[in-house]
């Protein structure tokens, strides 16, 4: 069994896992894979720490309470949102990716792609793992990002840092108010990070023998042109 929960946490969220975890008791499926859709769970100081940590946090401990395997799939930050309007036009058509990082700031980027790949490993394996981290390694810098999408496009591709609060307000139309508002503060606990990376030992290559796509790759792989 697979189960997402999407970004932001809301007492809609809560349902959905009390929900999933009485339908888990009676079930009692061997395997259960949660992809945290980019939070951090089982540490409260991580700047990916969110409003859905506490959740999915009760929902691993209620599981594994009942004797149920369970595989969490940690992504970072998803190549896909470099799919929304503004931020793929801008790289395509006027040469500029613009988007709520530093320029500086290396993250260990995936696609859900990635994590399809990794959940189809965990929920095969003859022992599923506790934890996996995904993300390409090593981490990729705004400056690395346009580089790939300006070899995918053959144009002059550049990175520029926009403010978080202007980010939120450009996605507001697309995903509604609230949610937008909890990117822009996802984005903006981001701003005094080292880097949104993890350890190499609890990464998917090493613990699925899977590897996250690069961003070219990615690319190539979604089709877009």
């Amino acid at each position: 069994m697979l189960f997402h929960l999407p970004l932001p946490g809301t007492s809609r969220h809560s349902r959905y896992a009390r929900n999933v975890l009485a339908a888990a008791k009676v079930a009692r499926p061997s395997r259960f894979v949660i992809s945290t859709s980019g939070i951090v769970i089982g540490d409260a100081t991580s700047t990916l720490a969110g409003p859905n940590t506490p959740i999915l946090a009760g929902l691993v401990d209620g599981l594994r309470a009942e004797g149920i395997a369970v595989t969490v799939l940690t992504p970072r930050l998803f190549l896909e949102n470099l799919l929304l309007p503004a931020v793929l036009s801008g790289a395509k058509d006027e040469g500029v990716l613009r988007y709520p990082l530093r320029a500086d700031l290396a993250v260990a980027w995936s696609s859900h792609l990635d994590v399809a790949d990794a959940a189809v490993a965990a929920l095969t394996l003859a022992v599923a793992p506790d934890v996996v981290d995904i993300g390409q390694i090593p981490p990729v810098t705004g400056v690395e990002l346009a580089e790939a999408f300006a070899e995918h496009f053959s144009r002059a591709v550049t990175f520029e840092a926009v403010i978080p609060e202007e980010f939120g307000a450009s996605i507001t139309p697309i995903i509604g108010a609230g949610a937008a508002a909890g990117v822009a503060q996802l984005y903006t606990g981001l701003a005094s990070a080292d880097n949104v990376a993890f350890d190499l030992a609890t990464g998917s290559a090493d613990v699925l023998g899977i590897n996250a796509r690069s961003t070219r790759a990615w690319l190539a792989d979604i089709g877009v042109n």
